[in-house]
């Protein structure tokens, strides 16, 4: 296996200094908490598509990907896919009334449907699950430059980690957009184009590609239904109703650009899970005994392209796990000011409105660090994120959207039951098992309809195109989002 050059450090080095001076120009952006945490909502189409691939696009699907290829082939499109599918479901979800509410984070929305406490409650939710995915990418940055450079892990984890927190700070969501577009193209160039047509030339074209692939890794069923349905369990409820991922449909300039963008967002995602298997077939055909498969494709591509190349093709995986580690950074951050500081101080000014989630994401994005010094097991952070989501935010949210009538106690208690059971089953029966979103959806389900059954006080929301709010046909928000006035109880 090749080793990595000069040349490809410094491509490496230099695209994370691009990061940076991005962060630097576009923060001249950022005037408004709107323009810090959803870019002014003003991002077209296919500056959107960008940004919305390159936020989904993390380090569990570039190496997972490529991993579960080596050694399963091309049922490996079955995590990819998925996710793929989830996004798609997600564009069919921003034709709902949710996307039309002028708002920053789902938990805003929560608590004009199911009142203040529900907004508390799922803010505290959503920030545990996208604090634990940020910290798997910062693990996931740490292994890429451990095997580009040599360093340490934990020094690796702090470099990149730091890089991040750096364009983050900077210019907020703006900074976020613009370094997604690019990582976009890195991507783009490094891992659909480059590193594909580079394999299959190293394993004699591909007619040898076909002839040699072993048998074994040409049945898409070879998973198994148990795993597959796992990963349906695991990205699918996320993937719809997380912060992170509406956080940028937020920042379209219409819901008509998100709805298509993120269709588009999509189909680019599953082209990318192709070409990722494309690579890990051809590495078992020249490599069939590669001792840890995590590093599958690290060794791709060491193993078929040439200096300089190798280096932009790893400058496109460590874009990869950039792009989702600042989503979830700035997510985490932007639900901590707006969903609790702003909405018990409302009065707080847009200056410092900013110099406070400049501060929290700080905060934030060294404590994803630290985590990631100290975790053992980046499946186990992820097991929580999806546990807390899934089993909690799920049901309330995909119903806000589809019924016409919603009980504000419903909602609530919903959430509240099913946090309580993932607590329990994951002090009952660990933190990487299953039960606990599987406990946390029936618990949530069962409440959510019992009580939307038994409650005579429900209420009719109506969200018009132009961001107002009717509650039982009453005006409840203005086109202004700081006019908001949530229901609550009665």
């Amino acid at each position: 296996m090749q080793q990595f050059t000069m040349v490809d450090t410094i491509i490496v080095i230099c695209y994370m200094i691009v990061l940076i001076c991005v962060g630097i120009w576009v923060a001249k952006k950022t005037k408004t908490t709107e323009d810090f945490m959803v870019a002014g909502r003003s991002i077209g189409i296919w500056r959107f598509t960008a940004a919305m691939a390159a936020c989904v696009i993390g380090g569990s699907l570039t190496m997972g990907s490529t991993s579960m290829a080596y050694e399963s082939g091309i049922g490996a499109i079955w995590l990819g896919g998925i996710c793929a599918l989830s996004i798609f479901l997600l564009s069919l979800f921003l034709r709902t009334k949710l996307s039309n509410m002028r708002i920053l984070t789902t938990a805003e929305g929560f608590g004009v449907f199911y009142g203040p406490q529900a907004r508390v409650l799922s803010a505290v939710v959503m920030m545990i699950y996208m604090f634990m995915v940020g910290v798997v990418q910062v693990v996931a940055v740490g292994t890429i430059m451990n095997v580009m450079f040599g360093w340490s892990t934990q020094v690796s984890m702090l470099i990149g980690g730091l890089v991040v927190l750096a364009y983050i700070v900077i210019g907020g969501m703006w900074a976020v957009t613009y370094t997604d577009i690019f990582q976009f193209l890195v991507m783009t160039a490094g891992v659909i184009i480059l590193c594909p047509i580079l394999a299959i030339h190293g394993v004699g074209g591909l007619g040898a590609f076909i002839e040699q692939a072993p048998a074994t890794h040409l049945d898409i069923t070879n998973l198994g239904a148990a795993r597959i349905i796992a990963y349906i369990l695991l990205y699918t409820p996320g993937f719809i109703v997380g912060q992170d991922i509406w956080q940028r449909a937020f920042t379209a300039k219409n819901p008509k650009v998100a709805r298509h963008g993120t269709a588009l967002a999509a189909l680019y995602i599953f082209l990318y899970t192709v070409a990722l298997i494309i690579i890990g077939i051809c590495l078992v055909i020249v490599m069939p005994d590669l001792e840890n498969s995590d590093l599958a494709f690290a060794t791709a591509t060491t193993t078929f392209t040439p200096m300089g190349i190798r280096g932009v093709i790893m400058a496109a995986a460590l874009a990869a796990v950039m792009s989702t580690a600042s989503s979830e950074i700035m997510g985490t951050a932007t639900v901590a000011f707006n969903d609790l500081i702003r909405n018990a101080k409302p009065e707080i000014s847009e200056k410092t409105g900013i110099l406070i989630t400049r501060v929290i994401a700080v905060i934030v994005g060294l404590l994803a660090i630290i985590c990631a010094l100290w975790i053992q097991s980046v499946l186990v952070a992820l097991d929580v994120a999806y546990a807390f989501i899934s089993g909690c935010i799920f049901i309330p949210c995909v119903f806000a959207f589809l019924l016409k009538k919603v009980s504000a106690k419903a909602g609530l208690f919903a959430m509240a039951g099913s946090f309580i059971t993932v607590i329990f089953f994951m002090a009952k029966d660990g933190l990487a098992a299953t039960s606990p979103i599987m406990g946390g959806i029936v618990v949530s389900a069962l409440i959510f309809f019992i009580i939307t059954a038994l409650d005579r006080k429900k209420h009719v929301v109506d969200i018009h195109e132009d961001g107002t709010v009717y509650v039982d046909g009453v005006l409840q928000e203005t086109k202004t989002r700081k006019s908001a006035k949530p229901m609550g109880l009665e």
